[in-house]
């Protein structure tokens, strides 16, 4: 029985591809030829955020399974498709129906889309999943809670049959809404398994889990060619081409896009013994380091102020390099078998077992779940520290932050207030680090006043300009500002519970938090202050002066030879 578990979840993954058996001989009628004669400009356009289907890389190529597909069908045709460029999904929609755009190579068929194109036969199914960074033991768990899609995708119509019943996020592409799901920023995310996979595999995440659905309710993405509703003999040309593609050409597009990765061992005791010994030997090399690390603090005390200062930069440096060497060992080993056994296990739990199989999952599920908290925070730590920079306001960045956790701060009773500066210059930083900064603050801040007995409860962020004259501030900066430069000021003020003095010492040193044990890495912090450093900056956070208790953290961006708005 665990056997032909095991051997079901495979045939899903093995089941996504072209349906297609045989490659049929090119036979175009003489109607049909005289048609793409005349028509020798045939406009396309492939989505920018939908790997492994279709994406535009960092260097601004296009790429996926659909792209290669077009290839084959432009050899086929002897043909050449002009590229036509939009910046998400819904803008690409309204330019098809506006007729600036005739032929969108993979898009889910409806009903509401028939009514202005037509469609060839799907060549593309893929099975249709739920994850979520929490335990829900089925649909019925969401109910009430906040479950994204991505815009205008087939997911959005499908979950919106349902939005008196869950609160409904909407993304502009899937790795955004998981993005927000590991962050818990959502309950859960719907998209399909082929995007998911991709996506995990990727980013190297671990945390994540598939709500089970039971069979009846379990529903396919499948995606076919779309083609401009007054072109019905360009429909019929297209489906001519795609049914001619030899079977072995579009084997190697899917086996180049998506890699299924087999689990290297199944049995429930041998896994089970294998996360719990890698479990202590990262607490035991982690026990280590630290024990290590408290040795050199006191023995660089005894030295001069001036020594003292020298040797605990040297000391923090190397601590970092050796944490981040050895988190991305661990990572590298751990990352892909622990994210694709937890789908496994969460899948398999969905279908029909017996007594001992049920055990053996929770088992494992369990095990997987005690070494989920550490490998995430090893991921996030060991992350490249190369930024994505372009000019913007950081405003933009606060207030999707905000916006991103409202949910979580309307479910705890927290008051926002904002004062946000109309007048800020633009900044060269990278979106997505930044707003991975500030929604951490965020839900920290929560948090902390979730666990406070301060009947205010009130979250105040404001933005601003001004200048360094502290001069405290100025050696804590090492040499990042100078007296009287201006400055960008970002201010967050919580009515939590504050900071004790060994707190706010230690804050941002990887692997101190002030949570319960099993509820955070302490990396959150540490990561934090390493992004805003790559973008020359300067965080500090200390208890507030002007009430009894809270945090005030701020956030100091140099602003020299940047562009006004």
């Amino acid at each position: 029985m665990k056997y032909s578990n095991y051997q079901i979840l495979i045939l899903i993954f093995t089941l996504f591809c072209i349906n297609v058996s045989f490659a049929e001989q090119l036979l175009l009628t003489e109607e049909e030829k005289k048609w793409l004669q005349q028509h020798p400009v045939i406009r396309i356009a492939f989505d920018k955020n939908s790997p492994p289907f279709e994406w535009q890389n960092q260097k601004g190529i296009y790429q996926g399974i659909s792209v290669d597909m077009i290839g084959l069908i432009e050899k086929q045709l002897n043909i050449k498709f002009e590229r036509v460029e939009s910046k998400n999904w819904t803008k690409i929609l309204e330019d098809f129906k506006a007729g600036k755009i005739d032929v969108l190579p993979a898009i889910a068929k409806n009903e509401k889309k028939e009514l202005f194109m037509n469609f060839t036969k799907t060549h593309i199914s893929v099975p249709g999943v739920i994850i979520s960074s929490k335990k829900f033991s089925g649909i019925s768990d969401l109910y009430g809670k906040k479950v994204g899609v991505v815009r205008d995708y087939i997911w959005d119509d499908i979950v919106s049959e349902h939005d008196d019943e869950v609160d409904i996020v909407r993304f502009e592409s899937t790795q955004m809404g998981i993005e927000m799901a590991v962050l818990g920023g959502i309950d859960a995310m719907v998209s399909d398994l082929a995007s998911v996979s991709y996506i995990i595999n990727k980013e190297a995440i671990s945390n994540l889990q598939v709500v089970p659905v039971k069979r009846e309710q379990k529903k396919n993405l499948e995606l076919a060619t779309g083609v401009r509703k007054d072109w019905p003999i360009f429909q019929s040309i297209l489906q001519k081409a795609i049914d001619s593609l030899e079977q072995e050409k579009t084997k190697n597009i899917y086996d180049k896009w998506i890699q299924l990765k087999k689990v290297s061992f199944w049995q429930a005791s041998q896994f089970r013994n294998f996360v719990l010994i890698l479990v202590l030997v990262i607490i035991g090399i982690f026990s280590l380091i630290l024990l290590w690390n408290r040795s050199l603090k006191l023995q660089v005390a005894r030295r001069s102020e001036q020594l003292d200062k020298a040797n605990n930069q040297l000391i923090h440096a190397e601590k970092m390099e050796s944490i981040g060497r050895l988190s991305a060992g661990v990572a590298h080993e751990v990352k892909n078998p622990l994210a694709i056994l937890q789908m496994s296990v969460d899948y398999l739990k969905g279908e029909k077992n017996d007594e001992t199989i049920s055990t053996i999952l929770d088992d494992m599920d369990d095990a997987i779940i005690r070494a989920d908290r550490v490998i995430k925070g090893l991921l996030d730590f060991s992350r490249e520290k190369e930024l994505q920079v372009i000019q913007g306001n950081i405003n933009e960045v606060i207030e999707q932050s905000l916006k991103l956790v409202s949910h979580e701060l309307k479910h705890r009773n927290i008051q926002l207030k904002t004062d946000l500066s109309n007048d800020l210059p633009e900044l060269g930083m990278d979106r997505n680090r930044l707003q991975q900064v500030f929604i951490n603050l965020f839900m920290n801040a929560a948090h902390a006043i979730s666990s406070s007995d301060n009947k205010l409860s009130e979250i105040y962020v404001s933005s601003s300009l001004s200048e360094i004259n502290d001069h405290q501030l100025l050696d804590d900066s090492e040499g990042i500002f100078h007296q009287h430069e201006p400055v960008l000021i970002i201010t967050i003020l919580d009515t939590g519970t504050g900071l004790d003095e060994k707190s706010e010492n230690e804050v941002f040193e990887p692997f101190f938090t002030t949570k319960p044990l099993g509820e955070g890495t302490g990396l959150g912090l540490s990561v934090s202050k390493t992004i805003i450093g790559l973008h020359h900056g300067m965080i500090t956070m200390k208890n507030r002066r002007d009430i009894e208790k809270g945090v005030e953290v701020k956030i100091y961006f140099v602003i020299k030879g940047t562009k006004s708005t």
